[in-house]
Formats: structure tokens, sequence, C-alpha cells
């Protein structure tokens, strides 16, 4: 056999692998149904202008492995107002592995500038066989057998390909497309990427009972029937016991204290939470970003303890609604370093961010990382946007997207993950928006999916937060964003401060739980961050309660006090004080005159029992003859007014004589305690106080204190 012959095969073999490779762009340009010339290879700009519309519907198995035939099922649509015909559905595979998430995008999201773009090699082709009508649909399914497959049976070869359905018609012009992936798994082992998802069990925005302010969107009942958020929330809660929730501690109250549905959901919801992770939120759920610009620690500090200490009843109660209260969750759309450094301020350990906060798509990042603030480190979880997305809002993503394509995307990210593994298994976070209706029958494929793959699985978020591993640093968040949806700085500094007032003034009651009762969830109804959706509505419950707190303090009332006229250099005021709370109070009066000439100190405490009237008397002395106006005012024993000042005149009066006697009497009084303190400090001796009676000898002299006469001596 010559050379020639022999190298004959080889050379045959290469020319036809290299017509293979070329084969997109050597198959030329081909006219489309209405005339414009588009590349056969060429990636579709916006599906929504195919003239039919692919949408894969199933793909069997969702994970291959090698000797298994693979079975796509498609629907086509005709989105134009004409018959077309001659219909064919193409399978195509790309062999060529995806490494990186970038690359997965690439597959799915080909540069429209990219004529070349890669659909992968034919694998399987059905016609339809009749005409498709305009809006009509047609299913088809293929069979790819597995020797038509074609993937390496090697340990380092599992990961996902890119899988692509055309629709062609007359001339092989292409009419539609969609691209997903196959996920091909080998033998032996492989690193596992892991999952943990968060729901928010969260509610309307809430308003006081007597509030005539309503609330924007669904109410509760609604919610918690079939259909409706919470009633989903529950639903996925029940079939998934990895899956954590986030709870708002006052909805789950609310519900309870109503029959019906929603107390039956609130009971329901409270045995769902045995044995899973649960997330006790701020009472309310606020907006931790209104917070934070408005420098509001302590009405924070007060809605996790008014949640703590709802949970802690709970289980008092022999309830098993128990839960962490040491997390926070941002409410987006971005956070920044002033919501970080109020968490750490409230000693909160985490804070679940928003996913778009910081690059979390890469090939090597889980959910963790390190949020530095003065006060300390905070643990950050951020969710993954792609995955959070896909599960929430994969349209967005797709337009075409189904329950099949949804599957196979996450299976193909979480392989990139896996994949890029170094340091131990990546943990990913996907955290439902606090208004996302959940697609549970989507969640179950996909979660069902993820268990099933080699590669992937679910996990607790306890899993997530008490991980050893060091969270991974990342840019750093903006010093603070504006949240044009939240509560102004002012409005909720305009809530602390009568709350503040009214915690003061509850003080001097005896009973400051009933002057304070459904204060502090008055106060933050308008702060949660269910409100953001209707700012106007949001307002007026502000103002209500402004109002209703400044109603609170005016249960105390001082009397005004008629004209004082004194005589006397010492007198004394006596002030009538009416209290209309249901409590006593303990109060005093401190009276201040705009001149010198009269000295007055505030009175002693004085306890008004409820509904009653109490004098209060007051000391005034009289420095000197005078007319002035004083002001007194009803304050707590730590000075705090508690109710509107008053005016009165005084005319003082005292005469001279009483000036002259007092000053008299005074200086008698100093030298007579000179004059004692002087004899007692200079004493007696023999000498002094003995003395001769002059003029009368032989008379002996006086005897002498203390001693002998002198000639005994």
């Amino acid at each position: 056999m010559s050379a020639a012959r022999r190298a004959a095969p080889t050379l045959l073999a290469a020319l036809l692998v290299l017509l293979t490779l070329v084969s997109p762009a050597a198959a030329g340009v081909s006219p489309s149904p209405s005339g414009t010339a588009t590349p056969s290879g060429a990636a579709t700009p916006d599906a929504g202008d195919d003239p039919v519309r692919v949408q894969v519907t199933q793909i069997t198995p969702t994970v291959l492995r090698p000797g298994d035939d693979l079975v796509v099922r498609a629907r086509l649509t005709n989105t134009t107002d004409e018959e077309i015909s001659g219909v064919r559905a193409r399978v195509r595979l790309e062999r060529i592995r995806p490494g990186t998430r970038a690359e997965l995008d690439a597959w799915l999201e080909p540069a429209t500038t990219d004529t070349r773009a890669r659909i992968g090699t034919t694998v399987a082709t059905v016609a339809l066989d009749e005409p498709l009508a305009p809006g009509a649909s047609a299913d088809v399914e293929a069979q790819v057998a597995a020797a038509d497959v074609g993937l390496l049976d090697r340990p380092d070869t599992w990961g996902a390909r890119g899988l692509a359905v055309e629709a062609t018609g007359a001339r092989n012009a292409r009419l539609g497309l969609q691209r997903t992936f196959a996920l091909w798994a080998t033998e032996g082992d492989v690193t596992q990427a892991r999952v943990s998802v968060l729901a928010p069990v969260v509610g309307p925005a809430p308003t006081p009972t007597d509030s005539d302010v309503s609330p924007p969107g669904p109410e509760l009942g609604e919610l918690v029937r079939t259909g409706g958020r919470l009633a989903a929330v529950l639903d996925l809660a029940r079939r998934h016991p990895d899956v954590a929730l986030a709870v708002d501690p006052a909805l789950v109250a609310d519900a309870r204290e109503e029959d019906g549905p929603a107390g039956a959901w609130a009971e329901a919801l409270v045995a769902a939470s045995v044995g899973r992770d649960v997330v006790a939120l701020p009472w309310s759920d606020p907006d931790l970003a209104a917070l934070a610009h408005a420098d509001a620690q302590d009405l924070l500090t007060t809605a996790r303890t008014t949640a703590a200490a709802a949970a802690a009843s709970d289980v008092a109660a022999g309830s098993p609604f128990a839960a962490r209260t040491d997390v926070l969750w941002a409410p987006g759309p971005t956070t920044d370093r002033a919501t970080v450094d109020l968490a750490a301020a409230v000693g909160a350990s985490t804070l679940v961010l928003s996913p778009r906060d910081l690059a979390t798509d890469s090939d090597a990042t889980g959910a963790r990382t390190v949020l530095q603030t003065d006060g300390g480190t905070v643990t950050g979880l951020v969710p993954d946007a792609t995955l959070t997305t896909l599960l929430t809002d994969p349209t967005s993503l797709d337009p075409a997207a189904t329950r099949a394509t949804v599957v196979q995307r996450v299976l193909a990210e979480l392989s990139v993950l896996a994949r890029a593994s170094t340091d131990g298994p990546q943990h990913v976070l996907v955290a439902l928006p606090r208004d996302a209706t959940p697609d549970v029958g989507l969640l179950d494929a996909v979660l069902a999916a993820v268990q099933g793959a080699p590669w992937s699985r679910s996990a607790p978020l306890t899993a997530l937060l008490g991980a050893t591993d060091d969270a991974q640093p990342r840019a750093p968040l903006p010093a603070r964003t504006e949240t044009p949806d939240a509560l102004e700085p002012e409005q909720v500094e305009r809530l602390t401060d009568a709350r503040d007032a009214t915690v003061a003034f509850a003080g001097v009651t005896d009973d400051p739980a009933t002057v304070l009762q459904g204060v502090d969830a008055e106060v933050l109804a308008p702060l949660a961050t269910a409100w953001r959706s209707d700012p106007a509505g949001r307002q007026r419950l502000v103002d209500a309660a402004v109002a209703d707190m400044d109603a609170r303090r005016t249960g105390l009332t001082l009397a005004p006090a008629s004209t004082q006229n004194f005589i006397d250099v010492d007198s004394v005021v006596r002030f009538s004080v009416r209290n209309d709370l249901p409590v006593s109070a303990s109060v005093r009066v401190q009276a201040t005159p705009r001149k010198a000439c009269l000295d007055v100190q505030p009175s002693d405490v004085v306890v008004v029992h409820a509904g009653s009237d109490g004098v209060v008397p007051v000391a005034v002395r009289a420095i000197a003859n005078c007319e002035v106006v004083v002001e007194a005012v009803l304050t707590s024993a730590d000075g705090t007014p508690l109710a509107a000042p008053v005016t009165f005149v005084v005319r003082a009066a005292p005469t001279v004589e009483s000036i002259g006697t007092l000053v008299v009497g005074a200086l008698l009084a100093v030298g007579f305690v000179l004059g004692v303190v002087r004899t007692v400090r200079r004493g007696q001796s023999a000498r002094r106080g003995a003395r001769r009676v002059e003029g009368d000898e032989g008379t002996r002299p006086l005897p002498v204190l203390g001693g002998a006469p002198e000639e005994e001596q």
C-alpha cells in the first residue's frame, strides 16, 4: 500500500471534522419567512419577534448518564397571523462544556451581533404533520439515542452542556429557538454545592386596630386563602423541611387573634415550624434603611425586644414557635453601610442583604461575606441573584422560560459552582422576595432536582449561619444610598420623639404599662417595609400615631392660680392638680419667678390618685418687696414637664420690722454661738475666777472654783 493510500483515511477524517466545525458559518445565509436574509446559525435577537415561539417543556432524564436515551419535549406556537407549513423541530447539542457562569450566560444570550453563535449539532429532528395555524400550538417529542448523545464517559467530563430546540421552516430557515442545558453525570465522586432557601412570612402593611387608614394590597384574609402568598409559603414549608422561614411575629399574633382562615393558618404555621430553621424578624418587619438613615437605634431595639418577647411567651405557653432573633433582613433594593452599622449597633450577628448588593454570580463565591463596621464585624448573607430570579421571576431572564428550562439552568449553575469549589463546598442562598407568591410547583421540581443531582444538595439555613469557613470579603458597600420609597428621616424622628415623650410621661404613674399599652405597635406600624408601596397612606398613619401619643399625655392638668399677696417672708402656694388618667400619678410643681425677689424650690412629690384632684403645696420665700410674674409647671420627679404651664402674679410686701427682727435674731444667734465656742476653747484656771473684796480686811477670798486657797498651797 502506498503512503498516499495509507494517509487517505486520515485526511478524510480531518476534512470531516473541519467541515463539522465550520458548518454553521459555511451554511451561509438562508431567507427568513419574511424575506429578510438571516444567518442560519445566528442567535435570535428577541424571542418575542420569532414567528414560532419555542418552549422546552420536558427533558428526560433531568441528569443524563452514560447509556441513557435523551427525550426532549417542546411546544411550538405560531405567533403570526398567517399559517406556517413545513415546520420542523431540531434538537441541537453543544458538546463543549461551559466552564464558568459567564460561559453559561454566553450560551443562553449570545451577542446579537455574533453571526457565528453556536447552537450545537443536530441530534434529532421532528416534523409537524400539519401546518401551524395562526396562534396555534403543537407539542413535539424528540428522542436522542444514547449512542447519538456523543458525550465522553470519563470521571472529569460531568457538568452542563448547551441544548437548544430550533424551529425551522421552508429551506431550513429558522423560525424560533430556545436555549437550555442538558446535564451530564459520569461515575465517580464529585464536589457538591449546597443551597439554602429563605422564605419571608410577612403580612400586609400593619395598622392599629382603631385606625381608619387602609393598608395597600391584599388583606390578611386573602393572603392566607388558597392561591394567596402566605398560603403558598405555608405549603412550601410543609413540603420542604430545609426551607427556612423569616417570620414577622406581629403577623402571627394578629392572625392568631382572628377566627376562620387566618387563625387556622397561624396555627398551621406554628406546627410547620417544628424542627426547622425560623428567624424572628423585628416586630412589624421595620424598614432597616429608614431606621438607619434616621439613626433610630432605639426603635429597632424596641422592635427586636418586642419580637423576642412574643416568641418567648409562645414557648412558655407550650407553643413550638421558637426562633432566633440575631438575624436581620435588609429590605433592599440596595443596602448601604449605614444599615450595616445599625445592625451591628443593636447586636445582630447576621444581615441578609439584597441579591444585587454584592457580586455573587462569580464562579467561586458563596453567600457568606464579612461586613466591617465601626462597632465590629457582621456576617453578611448575599442571596444568589441568578438563582433567586430563576425561582421567583424566571421570565425576566427568559420570556419563554418553562419549569423544565428553569430546573436545567439551576442545575447548570450549581454544576459550575461545584466545579469551582477548592476550599470545601460552595454554599449559596436563595431568598424569596417579601412580596413574591412562591410557585410551589416550580420550587418542588427545582429542589427535587437539586437533591437528585450528584453535584448539589439542599441544606438548612443553620448550616450556612454556622459555617466555620472564612466568609469571603467583597467590595465595600456604599456609605449611604437614597431609597425614595422609604420613610423620610424627619418622619422617623417624629415617631421617636413622640414615643420618648410618652414613655417619660408614663413614668410618673404607678402603672406605666396601662398608659403605654399599644404604643410600640402604633409607632412601629408605619415603619413596616410593606408600607413602601403606599407612601401617602403611611404618612397618614404617622400623623395618626403622633396625634394619639400626644393625646395620651393630656391626662394631668395644673389648675391656674390666682394672684398671691404675701406680707410674710415665708408663705405657701397651694396648686390644684387634676388627674384624668386611669392610674395614679406622682407629680411635683416647679415654680419659677421672673424676678429674683422670690426664692422658690420645687415641691415635694405628691401622689394624685386616678380620676381625682390633688393639692401640691409649694413653699415661697420673699426676699424683697416686689410684684412678680411666676410660671408654674407640673413635672415628674426628674423635672419632665407633664402639662401646660400656668402663670400668676405674686405681690410680696414683707414689713421692715419683720425683716429687722430676722436680722437682729440672726445676729444674736451668731453672737451666742461665738461666745460658747470661745468659753469652751479657753477653759478656767485656779486664778481665773478668784477675786477678793477690796476694803474689807480680814475677809477670806471667795472660794476658788476647782482649786485651794493660796495660803494652803
